[in-house]
Formats: structure tokens, sequence, C-alpha cells
């Protein structure tokens, strides 16, 4: 059914509850690979880049290592394995897009992020997921 799965996360608490979805899913269904997306919605300090000799991945991901170790964690401690991507710009954007140029079955997303005030703002990215993204969306409150 859905043999590959996005978890967009970001590493908080419901995108914690979006990778506990993921995880019980994966283990239900078999030949299933998840893809952990960590993006970055604005673009690393100056000082971050001198240091990584301006290599703007390896900047983003140790970000990502850093957002998502419980993520990580507890992947690991179930014995799934996953692959971890990174991006840089919107998270939406981004999200509807990877999911879209890698052809995923599924996105699960968490309701709500790290940053309220832009949720309100803007509106959610899971919102925003749901209805730009041309596969189906699982959103984890």
């Amino acid at each position: 059914m859905f043999e590959k799965i996005l978890l967009a996360t970001d590493g908080s608490s419901h995108a914690n509850r979006a990778a506990e979805a993921a995880i019980r899913l994966s283990k239900e269904l078999n030949n299933t690979t998840v893809t952990i997306l960590h993006v970055s919605a604005s673009a690393p300090k100056r000082s971050e880049l001198l240091l990584a000799d301006f290599d703007v991945k390896a900047v983003l991901l140790e970000e990502a290592h850093r957002a998502i170790i419980k993520t990580k964690v507890r992947f690991r401690e179930e014995g799934i394995p996953f692959q971890l991507q990174v991006a840089l710009g919107d998270p939406a954007e981004e999200i509807v897009k990877t999911a879209a140029d890698r052809d995923f079955g599924l996105i699960i997303v968490g309701s709500r992020g790290l940053n309220r005030l832009n949720e309100v703002l803007l509106g959610s990215v899971s919102h925003k997921v749901a209805h730009e993204a041309r596969c189906p969306v699982m959103i984890v409150k």
C-alpha cells in the first residue's frame, strides 16, 4: 500500500508523535522505506558556514541531527531503517516538493511544529501540506 513514507519532522513533540505513528505503520507494512525530512526555514549563520567550509548541506545535516535525535533513537530502537534528507526553504513547500519529486506514497507530519506564531500568522505547515500534496497525508496530533 505505502511503500515509500516521508516523515517530515522538526523535532517538536507533535513531530515526535508523528514519528511514533510512522514506526507503527512501518512495522505493520512489508517492504516500506522511510525517509525522514528535516527542513530548515532559514539559511545557516555565516559562522556555521565558515566552520563547514561553506558546505551548506553539511550544516543542514548537522542541524537536522541535533533536532531529531529522539526520532533517530526511536527508529534505531525499533529496528526501522531510514534515510535522512534535509532541505532549506519554506517547510510546507519543501515537504510537498520532496514527496512529488521522489514519488512518496504517504506523508506523515505532526499537527503543529516548533513555531506557533508563524502557524497563527501564516497557517500551519500540516494544513498547507494536506492541501497541496498529491499523495495521502497523515496528520498526527
